[in-house]
Order: C-alpha cells, then sequence, then structure tokens
C-alpha cells in the first residue's frame, strides 16, 4: 500500500481559486512566506496541525491534500475535460447572450451525473460539493479564472451575481460526440429557465438526502433518480 505523502501541487490552484495570497496563508500557517513558498513548491511537507489548517482554508478534506489516497468514490479526476465542459455549458447555455455563475456550475454538475447515470461513470470525475446555490465542483472556480484569463468568456459582477458571457466558440477535443449531445440536451432544457428554477430543481432532488454544506455529492446518488428527472 501507497504511504501518503503531500501533494503540494495542489496547493497553488487552491489558493488561486479562494483568492488567497501566499502571505495570507503563511499567516494563518504561522510561518514565513519564503517557508510557505517552498511548501507550495514541493520543498517543505507541512506538520499535521499546518495540513488541517490548509484544508479548513481551502474547503476540502484533509486527505484530498496527499496524494496515493483513494478519492471519495474512487475517480480520477480529469481536470482538462472538465474544463471543457465548463466553456461547453457557458457557450450552450446562454439566454440573451449570458448565465449566472450558479446556472454554469448546475449545468455541469447535471452533465456529470447523467452521463454517470447512462454509462456508470462519471463525465471528469469531479468532486460537487454542496452548498447553499446548490453543487459546485472543486475546480469550477480554477477553470472559470483560466477561461477568463485567456479570453474564452468574459465576468461582469452584477450585485452579488456573476455573470458569465461566452467569447469564444469552443472547439473540444476530449468530450465525445455522445456527451456532447447529452450537454446540448441539458443546456437546451434550461436555457430560457431561470437560476433559481434550476436551482430549486436540484434541490428537490438532493434536500431529502440531509447533506450539510460542503460535503461531497456521491455521483452513485444519481442511479436512485429515475430517467425523467436526470435533468
Amino acid at each position: 500500500m501507497a504511504i501518503p505523502i503531500f501533494a503540494y501541487e495542489k496547493l497553488k490552484p487552491l489558493r488561486q481559486a479562494k483568492a488567497l495570497t501566499q502571505t495570507e496563508i503563511a499567516a494563518e500557517l504561522g510561518i514565513s512566506r519564503p517557508t510557505y513558498v517552498l511548501m507550495e513548491r514541493g520543498g517543505k511537507e507541512p506538520s499535521l496541525s499546518q495540513l488541517y489548517t490548509l484544508a479548513r482554508l481551502f474547503g476540502v478534506n484533509a486527505d484530498e491534500l496527499c496524494a496515493n489516497l483513494p478519492g471519495e468514490g474512487n475517480e480520477v479526476v480529469h481536470y482538462a475535460k472538465f474544463k471543457e465542459l465548463v466553456a461547453v455549458c457557458a457557450h450552450r447555455g446562454v439566454s440573451d447572450g449570458q448565465l449566472t455563475k450558479t446556472k454554469l456550475s448546475l449545468l455541469t454538475y447535471l452533465a456529470d451525473f447523467a452521463w454517470h447515470y447512462r454509462s456508470s461513470r462519471p463525465l471528469t470525475g469531479e468532486t460537487y460539493r454542496h452548498t447553499l446555490r446548490g453543487p459546485v465542483a472543486d475546480d469550477f472556480f480554477r477553470a472559470l479564472d483560466e477561461l477568463y484569463e485567456t479570453e474564452a468568456i468574459a465576468l461582469q459582477p452584477d450585485g452579488t451575481t456573476l455573470t458569465i458571457r461566452p467569447i469564444e466558440k469552443p472547439h473540444p477535443k476530449l468530450l465525445s460526440d455522445a456527451e456532447l449531445e447529452l450537454i446540448e440536451k441539458i443546456c437546451t432544457k434550461w436555457q430560457g429557465e431561470t437560476t433559481e428554477s434550476m436551482a430549486d430543481f436540484v434541490r428537490h432532488r438532493l434536500d431529502p438526502k440531509g447533506a450539510k454544506t460542503g460535503e461531497p455529492i456521491a455521483y452513485e446518488s444519481i442511479l436512485t433518480e429515475s430517467e425523467n428527472s436526470l435533468f
């Protein structure tokens, strides 16, 4: 059995997703910024207490910051494919040229889980967690940031809402034709619906399961649903 080791390569994307600086993380850990930089580059292992502090700051379980450990559901995450999924949903799920961050997140969740229902495997293997606004994948904000940085999408704050407008038409290389067909069906169904109606649909599915905010959603949970309630 492999010995768990610290997965230092996860620190930077997790920190960026939470919009935290190296200085802020270092202060929380009680170390200097150069020491934390060394940790982020794999040159220093955190203590056990520092590991749990990092997990708290990033909103993940401590074992997710270790390599050689089976993940929840034992799924392999295909981040590049997930990023394509986000880009495709952003392009095909728009109404009047835009959609909300929450609606985009829900579209990716519905696609990933509907594909698992139909093929016994998820689309991307991403870990989706319960939030007050619905399921959000661990890498969702990282994907948004990267798509924004490459000018594939535009981000527009509107009060407490973040609106997304696609700029470039995506050309997916990792999503199959069958997967794209399913994504198209899901986006078309919800295209003219409000974010709230979509969130209500998802909450109706998840609330009876009694999960708490931050807990991961098992892909197997979709198997108890009927075909017509997938999306």
